[in-house]
């Protein structure tokens, strides 16, 4: 009787399956960033996650990323799947599973859809590659152990991540300091001076909230370097440098709040944000409890929008973006007024966004032609040219029409930034 493989055996192969296996793998290589996006995508419709919540895409972009890449490395070389380790990036994402409350059978049935729907890729491309269909069923077999194989050995240490991180949130202060800040901003009835006892933090004094985060292509030392960069934030916040409150959400995100803080320009907090590589977005100042909360709950706000339109500056301020978190709340809804609004003018080309682009530094330097001139490095008749046309384009007679709007444009496409 033939031997029957075990679990974690990658059976032998003829030298064509092996070039055929690397030839569909070289032709893979270059689309891993589109692969990623059709797994998430179909982890987040079969596990019925909140597609509203950017983070946790992100995160599952990032894992996934990493995993298509290094699979797909490790076929088109035959590395032995026993001998990889898991990727960083899907490390991060089990720890962050734990502070997003996600049970661990989440993290395995992520990889177990992950794992079928690149299993489906590899079956589509082995059979649309025209060889001989016995040389195609070998390699079905072969990249099947293969998958199976690494996804096994990579789970122990994803559970194990997991696990590490869950038990340190179970014990020690940062356990006390995450339930006691979690409950005031749930608008549990807490004694304030118990709760301010807890945290180390005067809640009853005026406050600004702010989410920091290192993007997730940001280097080690951008995501070590939060804290550092919430102690120079509040430095420059607060009115005598006081001490600010952290809580530590994830590998990448930190939330902090600053004691009573002084009004500051935007400039300097974004020379600190940029130093370290990473983003901040600060609410408003409120003061006690509820200042506490509503600050917060702008920072996350001013952070959600800031990554919607791209914001351009590593530091946002939710009163700067107010009115672009009202207008996207039903971000449907917002892409299909900015393209009624736009017109032609919303289409996906050099010259267009070169009109849209001249436009929103328009209106953002109080309708000068002037100063967008000098911002922009341009003549002054080119500004007029490309304003003029802007607003023949959309069909409005002035900028108070599409002043709304302009900022919404990024909803639109995903484009690279011109040189104006």
């Amino acid at each position: 009787m033939a031997r029957i493989p075990q679990l974690g055996e990658v059976p032998p192969r003829s030298r064509a399956c092996e070039e055929l296996v690397t030839a569909v793998a070289t032709r893979l290589e270059p689309r891993v960033e589109e692969i990623a996006e059709r797994l998430i995508d179909r982890v987040v419709a079969e596990m019925d996650l909140p597609r509203e919540d950017e983070d946790l895409r992100e995160d599952l972009l990032a894992a996934a990323r990493g995993s298509v890449a290094l699979l797909t490395v490790m076929a088109r070389s035959w590395t032995d799947p026993h001998i990889v380790p898991a990727p960083q990036d899907a490390l991060t994402w089990a720890r962050g599973l734990v502070a997003r409350g996600l049970p661990i059978d989440a993290l395995l049935r992520v990889y177990r859809i992950g794992q079928s729907g690149y299993h489906a890729l590899w079956h589509e491309e082995l059979v649309a590659s025209g060889a001989p269909a016995a040389v195609v069923l070998e390699a079905l077999n072969a990249t099947t152990a293969f998958i199976f194989t690494w996804i096994d050995a990579i789970s122990a240490p994803l559970v194990e991540a997991y696990e590490d991180e869950r038990l340190r949130r179970l014990g020690g202060s940062d356990a006390v300091r995450a339930e006691t800040v979690a409950a005031l901003l749930a608008g549990e009835a807490l004694d304030v001076a118990t709760a301010g006892a807890r945290l180390g933090y005067d809640l009853e004094r005026p406050h600004v909230a702010l989410v920091a985060w290192a993007p997730t292509q940001a280097s080690d030392a951008a995501r070590d370097g939060l804290e550092a960069l919430a102690g120079e934030l509040a430095e420059a916040l607060s009115a005598d440098g006081g001490r600010p409150l952290l809580l530590r959400e994830d590998a990448r995100t930190l939330t902090a709040w600053v004691p009573r803080p002084q009004p500051v320009a935007l400039e300097p907090l974004a020379v600190l944000a940029r130093a370290r590589g990473a983003r901040v977005a600060l609410g408003g100042s409120g003061d006690g409890v509820a200042g506490f909360r509503s600050s917060h709950d702008e920072a996350q706000r001013a952070r959600r929008v800031a990554r919607l339109v791209r914001q351009g500056s590593p530091v946002v301020r939710y009163p700067d973006v107010a009115v672009l978190d009202l207008l996207t709340r039903d971000v449907a809804q917002a892409r299909r007024v900015a393209r009624a609004t736009l017109g032609p003018l919303a289409a996906d080309d050099d010259a267009t966004r070169r009109l849209l682009a001249t436009l929103r530094v328009y209106l953002q330097e109080g309708e000068s032609f002037a100063r967008t001139a000098r911002r922009l490095g341009v003549h002054e008749n080119t500004v007029s040219y490309r304003v003029r046309r802007a607003f023949e384009l959309a069909g409005a007679e002035h900028a108070s029409a599409l002043r709304a709007v302009v900022d919404l444009v990024p909803l639109l496409h995903d484009a690279p930034p011109l040189d104006l």
